[in-house]
């Protein structure tokens, strides 16, 4: 059945669709990364592609070696690309170092074989190509340029230098004077495009700095805002409390409606730095309030609850009155806030980073005197040492929150391709 110019056009959005995805990374991915990941996909799509355009060549100077060498110098250049794009697919960039050397140890190993499988013959016609590996030996080193500058130009003279000398060989059959120009043009055509890598890595660095640096700016910002505003506040109670009860300070005996007044001031003092009095949530409130802020997140969370088994309608039996008060006290409201809040982070992370495939449950356990939480996804996972210092989602809305509040903790912990888990802990003292 002939397909309408509808479904021609649907698939032409699919497949453009797909090949979008297929150069996109995520974006809060550090743009360094980012450069590394893009360039390694494009560089395995080049060490792919050289031997499907190279066909003419490969047969030309197949008269020259082995039957063995063809297939095995082929190998290793489409062996090396496949493992760069599939391994640009990974989270991180630790995989690239040592790729990036299998890359151009296996184009190396390729050239070094032709003399191995080399037959001594030289071919008819000079201008035939007789080493069709020497199209593209800059890529190697374009691939270490990604990782480290000074091994990929080391790397560059390395193969170009192996390369022409074999083609020379193959061409004439002996070195002729213009080995060292044909080396030195190599050398200068694939230093441009050298150039070009070098320039889009530093621009990332530069990028993942300037970023950092402008969270560190808008945190100390935040920080400063907040101390002005608790100096404002504190300078307006001395002024309006304090000093006006100081000056209303007579001589003789005290007025008992003053002296109130200053007991009334110095508890507003004391109470600056925090919220006020402390509201308390009991453990039915917190069960809820965890499990709508759950739920609100993303309806594929599991959640598991384990608490004590006491809660508000125990309180009102006359029976366990007494057993109630001692045993549920309740939770702090700062306390629960910073829970919940740290919970909406964890599940915020899971739903942008860890993948659409994967599974996450919260589990929490409400004792008497404590509130411990697990958030576990088993999703793609990260590298805890490779996130920046100045990303406010994990120190600042995940530990800095629960620092914040007495008795509280968190900790982060994560393995590439193994999950996430965020411990959320907080401890009556």
């Amino acid at each position: 059945m002939p397909s309408t110019p509808t479904a021609a056009s649907d698939e032409a959005l699919v497949s453009s669709s797909l090949f979008r995805r297929a150069l996109e990374s995520d974006p809060a991915e550090p743009d360094l990364n980012r450069v590394r990941r893009v360039g390694a996909r494009f560089l395995g799509l080049g060490f792919i592609g050289y031997p499907v355009v190279s066909v003419p060549a490969i047969i030309t100077s197949a008269a020259l070696t082995s039957a063995w060498w063809a297939p095995v110098s082929i190998l290793l250049s489409v062996g090396p690309g496949i493992l760069l794009i599939v391994a640009s697919f990974r989270p991180g960039t630790r995989w690239l170092s040592p790729l990036a050397l299998v890359t151009w140890s296996g184009f190396v190993l390729g050239i070094a074989l032709w003399f191995v499988a080399w037959n001594g013959a030289a071919l008819a016609d000079p201008d035939d190509t007789a080493q069709w590996m020497v199209a593209f030996c800059g890529m190697p080193s374009m691939v270490l340029m990604l990782v480290h500058a000074r091994l990929a130009a080391v790397g560059l003279v390395v193969a170009s230098v192996l390369a022409h000398l074999s083609q020379q060989l193959g061409r004439f059959d002996a070195i002729t004077a213009d080995l060292a120009v044909e080396i030195l043009w190599s050398l200068v055509f694939t230093g441009v495009f050298l150039a070009v890598v070098l320039v889009a890595i530093r621009t990332g660095h530069k990028l993942d700095e300037t970023r950092e640096q402008t969270y560190r700016s808008a945190a100390n910002m935040a920080a400063a805002s907040a101390r002005e505003v608790e100096k404002a506040r504190f300078d307006a109670i001395v002024h309006d409390r304090v000093i006006a009860s100081l000056l209303a300070v007579e001589a003789g005996r005290p007025d008992e409606r003053l002296a109130a007044q200053a007991s009334s001031a110095l508890d507003e003092l004391a109470r600056v730095p925090g919220q006020g009095p402390a509201a308390v949530v009991s453990c039915t409130e917190t069960i809820r309030r965890i499990r709508s802020a759950a739920a609100e997140m993303s309806e594929r969370v599991d959640f598991e609850v384990a608490a004590h088994a006491v809660d508000d309608r125990e309180a009102e039996d006359d029976h366990v009155g007494d057993h109630a008060a001692s045993a549920d006290r309740g939770y702090p409201a700062e306390v629960l806030d910073a829970v919940v809040e740290a919970m909406t982070e964890s599940l915020r992370n899971v739903i942008r980073h860890a993948g659409t495939d994967a599974e996450c449950a919260v589990i929490a356990r409400l004792a008497p005197d404590a509130v411990s939480m697990a958030v576990v996804d088993n999703g793609v996972g990260f590298d805890p040492g490779s996130v920046p210092a100045g990303r406010l989602g994990i120190e600042v809305s995940i530990r800095g929150r629960l620092a914040r509040v007495p008795g509280g903790r968190a900790d982060v912990r994560s393995l590439v391709g193994r999950g996430t888990t965020v411990q959320i802990l907080w401890e009556r003292s």
